[in-house]
C-alpha cells in the first residue's frame, strides 16, 4: 500500500513539475517575442541617435506591453475580470524587475561593452520577471 501511495505522490510530483516545464517553455517563448522587440526597438533608437536611457525605457515599454498581454492570455490562462489587479501587479513587477535590469546595465557598463552589459541585464530582467508573474502577478 505505501508503495502504490509513493508512486501516485510521484506521479502527481512529475506532473506538477511537467506543468511548470511547460508554462516555462511558454514564458520562453514569449521572452523570445519580447527580447526580439526589445532589441529592434533599442537599437533602431540609438541607430537615430537617441539616448542609451530613453532608448533603453522605451524598448522595454514596447516589449513589456506585449509581455502582458501573451501572459495573461497564453501563458498562465488568466482569464479573470480583476485585469486592473494583475495590470497593476505586473507593472509594479515589471517596473522593479527593469530597474533591477538598468542598475546591472549601468553597473556592467564600467567592465563590458554597451551590447554585453545590455544582454546580460536581459537575463537578469527575464529571470526576476518569471518569478514575479508566476508567484504574484497570475498566481
Amino acid at each position: 500500500m505505501l508503495l502504490i501511495l509513493g508512486l501516485f505522490c510521484t506521479f502527481r510530483n512529475t506532473i506538477a513539475m511537467n506543468h511548470e516545464l511547460f508554462l516555462m517553455m511558454k514564458y520562453a517563448t514569449v521572452g523570445v517575442a519580447n527580447t526580439a522587440i526589445t532589441i529592434i526597438v533599442f537599437f533602431l533608437l540609438r541607430k537615430i541617435g537617441m539616448g542609451i536611457d530613453g532608448a533603453n525605457f522605451i524598448a522595454y515599454a514596447a516589449g513589456i506591453l506585449n509581455s502582458f498581454l501573451c501572459n495573461k492570455l497564453w501563458v498562465f490562462r488568466s482569464r479573470g475580470k480583476n485585469w486592473r489587479k494583475e495590470a497593476f501587479w505586473f507593472l509594479f513587477g515589471t517596473s522593479l524587475c527593469w530597474f533591477l535590469q538598468w542598475l546591472s546595465l549601468k553597473g556592467l557598463l564600467l567592465f563590458v561593452s554597451e551590447t554585453i552589459a545590455f544582454f546580460i541585464g536581459m537575463c537578469i530582467y527575464t529571470a526576476a520577471n518569471y518569478l514575479f508573474n508566476r508567484l504574484i502577478t497570475f498566481k
